[in-house]
């Protein structure tokens, strides 16, 4: 295990690149296979997210095991990042702090109050806002402290598990492009998911890489949006695909 933790930090810009190209083309896999099975979305979002509510329900049961990796992980990116590259990746935070996520949250939901929107505001607010409601009180339930983090760069008070900024960034940069997906044409489409995609994963992946959150952290982050998000979007299909009597 410690040397699996050396391997991680001594290549870790390396290994998120890697995961992104991966996350893309799987995504563009998908995305074709789905386009060819015409395959009900209901189906897709509430297989989604129940993969992604047993991702969080193991992590979680296994926290005081994976803690060891966490810890020995944090440590050692803490030896290995420079100053350079730890505000580098501060920049990149920045797109999933809560001030900035509420912003375009509002500013999303102002646009679509003037255009009367009503269905769609209403999703954006519950996944979003919703979300934002749910990793609070999953915070709250855990109390997991942050790992240590000396830098000075970021001062994060809350606790650390799951991830507000992996939660927070999937749910409003991932229903932002679902919102998109339906004003954009066919073929910008796919380039929007593999663009919000990664978006989310660098932001996701920044708060392990500054050590101020536990890798285990982000996964659950991403786990507990996902599920969130998921079955937001297949309840907000379906009234908008209901017949209007």
């Amino acid at each position: 295990m410690p040397a699996l933790a050396q391997f991680i930090a001594a290549n870790a810009l390396l290994l998120l690149a890697g995961l992104i190209v991966a996350v893309g083309l799987f995504t563009r896999l998908l995305w074709r296979r789905a386009s060819a099975n015409a395959r009900p979305l209901t189906v897709v979002g509430l297989g989604i997210a129940l993969l992604a509510l047993s991702v969080f329900l193991i992590v979680a049961s296994l926290l005081s095991r994976i803690s060891v990796f966490d810890a020995l992980l944090a440590n050692e990116l803490r030896r290995s990042i420079s100053r350079p590259m730890l505000q580098a990746i501060f920049a990149i935070t920045q797109l999933g702090n809560f001030m900035t996520l509420l912003a375009i949250v509002i500013g999303v939901a102002l646009a679509l109050l003037l255009r009367r929107r009503w269905l769609e505001l209403a999703a954006w607010l519950v996944a979003t806002a919703g979300n934002g409601l749910l990793n609070r009180a999953l915070k709250l339930s855990f109390e997991r402290a942050r790992p240590l983090f000396e830098h000075g760069l970021v001062i994060e008070p809350s606790y650390s598990f799951p991830s507000g900024h992996a939660s927070g960034s999937l749910a409003v940069y991932g229903m932002l492009a679902w919102l998109l997906l339906h004003r954009l044409p066919a073929p910008a489409r796919l380039p929007l998911l593999i663009a919000a995609m990664s978006l989310i994963l660098l932001i996701g992946f920044s708060r392990v890489l500054l050590q101020v959150h536990y890798f285990s952290d982000v996964i659950a982050g991403f786990a507990s949006a996902s599920a969130w998000l998921s079955m937001s979007i297949v309840v907000a299909e379906r009234l908008r695909r209901r017949p209007v009597c």
